[in-house]
């Protein structure tokens, strides 16, 4: 049932978020305590961007609770928008950490006085957030596939990502060690708070087509077409436009029957059309299917896709 489904999709995600909560809490705790401790600029920076990761889980836990809210009278096609729009939410509030980050380190790069090296247990502490975001990591993705939820994907990413930052800063320590450069730990935070800001404007670009009503992939036009080329009667479904919301889509689509059919008959066969659309593809939310006569031209039709225009692409 589509119920059981959206209760159980918003336990997966609850649950991914308190983990998330739990798991970065503990970590950006340690990394910023030991960066501190440590004198690592870049230890510091990546202890920051775990905090970042809190205020992110925080977030989705919240948008779960109003996205299972069902449609109401503001809101006619429910609220699962609401997890795309905190998803872009946190994509902001990525940006500005590394934004923040970039311009402490710059500052700290042009301050006059004598640097000191971090002291070397920093490099455990780095240890343990590799191994504490690859498990996060994993976690998320899985959860975010199995719930279909692009907010706990863009998470699982942001974890990935977190991975090659405490990687950079472990390179960085390294090297930092080995030469006795302390400027190489400061560099390495300038790199660590760019690769934020580029992940926070990946993130930006992909919620935008979901919100300017836009497909990724229009494999599924191509499966709404032969579905309903498989109904006895049908020609020519046009003017269809789907969209996406959350993980479900709508499908608004005219086709053409026989102009000699009574209204019940052209009703029977867009029912038909409507069903066998909502059984052959997954995730379909509703279906919308205007009824004309074969050969109906409307030249000031300018949107939505057609089989047609769909196979001309091909």
């Amino acid at each position: 049932m589509p119920g059981d489904r959206i209760a159980e999709r918003t336990s997966i995600i609850k649950r991914a978020s308190w983990v998330g909560i739990f798991g970065n809490s503990f970590l950006s705790a340690i990394k910023i305590s030991a960066g501190i401790l440590s004198g690592s600029f870049a230890l510091l920076g990546d202890g920051i961007d775990s905090a970042t990761d809190i205020v992110t889980s925080v977030v989705t836990l919240l948008t779960s609770k109003i996205a299972e809210r069902p449609p109401d009278e503001g809101h006619p096609y429910g609220h699962g928008r609401a997890e795309t729009v905190a998803t872009k939410a946190l994509s902001f509030i990525i940006f500005f950490a590394g934004a923040q980050l970039a311009l402490t380190t710059v500052r700290k790069l042009f301050e006059k006085g004598e640097q000191n090296i971090p002291e070397f247990f920093a490099i455990y502490f780095v240890l343990i957030s590799i191994f504490g975001k690859a498990f996060l990591a994993f976690y998320k993705h899985r959860a975010g596939k199995k719930a279909n939820s692009s907010m706990l994907m863009a998470d699982s990413k942001n974890m990935l990502n977190d991975i090659f930052i405490s990687i950079s800063v472990l390179v960085g320590l390294i090297f930092t060690f080995l030469f006795k450069m302390p400027v190489v730990d400061i560099i390495t935070a300038f790199i660590v708070s760019i690769w934020i800001m580029k992940v926070a404007f990946d993130i930006f670009l992909e919620t935008s087509v979901e919100l300017m009503d836009g497909l990724e992939d229009k494999s599924i036009y191509n499966e709404v077409f032969n579905a309903a080329c498989g109904i006895d009667g049908v020609r020519n479904p046009h003017r269809t436009r789907i969209r996406k919301i959350n993980t479900m889509y709508i499908v608004d689509m005219d086709i053409e029957v026989d102009g000699n059919l009574t209204v019940i008959e052209g009703h029977e066969i867009s029912r038909k059309v409507h069903d066998c659309i909502q059984d052959q593809i997954e995730n379909i939310y509703d279906v919308i299917i205007h009824v004309e006569p074969f050969g109906n031209d409307e030249k000031l039709e300018k949107f939505g896709l057609s089989k047609l225009s769909m196979d001309r692409e091909e």
